[in-house]
């Protein structure tokens, strides 16, 4: 009997198409857990030994992709949502993302920097900010910093 083709899939790959993105920061992991509200989920995703990551996404969304704890999902996240900010104590923040790292790599330009920082277990997060608030911040490479992000701003993948 034939498959067949998922609407979309080029002619002889049906079932063979492989996720390529712009975005700069794709973290797989696994479900740790999953609380669904009256619209939107909350997922948890461990992404290294020791840092999990929440994402907000629809329940509707949740079934699509067949989330459930113990599975596995990739957490997309564009690098100009990450804001990078220094250790400041008693700071409050309404972004459920807070996760500290090392400054790895800087790539300046006349406007903004990329700047890399290692987050352990060898993954690493890449966010885009102004050259102001590189220089500001003193973001050069071994430096320490806090990667923040909302957990609204985190698209999760799955595969087939």
């Amino acid at each position: 009997m034939a498959s067949l083709a998922r609407l979309g899939d080029p002619p002889g790959m049906a079932g063979q198409r492989r996720l390529r993105t712009s975005t700069r920061n794709m973290l797989d992991g696994i479900v740790t857990a999953i609380v669904h509200g009256p619209v939107n989920a909350e997922v948890g995703l461990l992404v290294n030994d020791c840092i999990v990551i929440d994402a907000l996404v629809t329940n509707s969304c949740i079934a699509a992709l067949d989330l459930r704890p113990g599975g596995r999902a990739v957490a997309l996240i564009n690098a100009s949502f990450i804001t990078l900010l220094a250790d400041t104590p008693g700071l409050r923040l309404s972004a459920r993302n807070l996760i500290g790292g090392t400054v790895v790599e800087v790539t300046d330009s006349a406007v903004e920097s990329e700047v890399v920082i290692d987050i352990g277990g060898g993954r690493e997060l890449a966010a885009i900010v102004t050259g102001h608030s590189r220089r500001e911040l003193d973001l050069v490479p071994g430096a320490q910093t806090l990667a923040c992000f909302k957990a609204s701003h985190i698209i999760l993948a799955a595969e087939d």
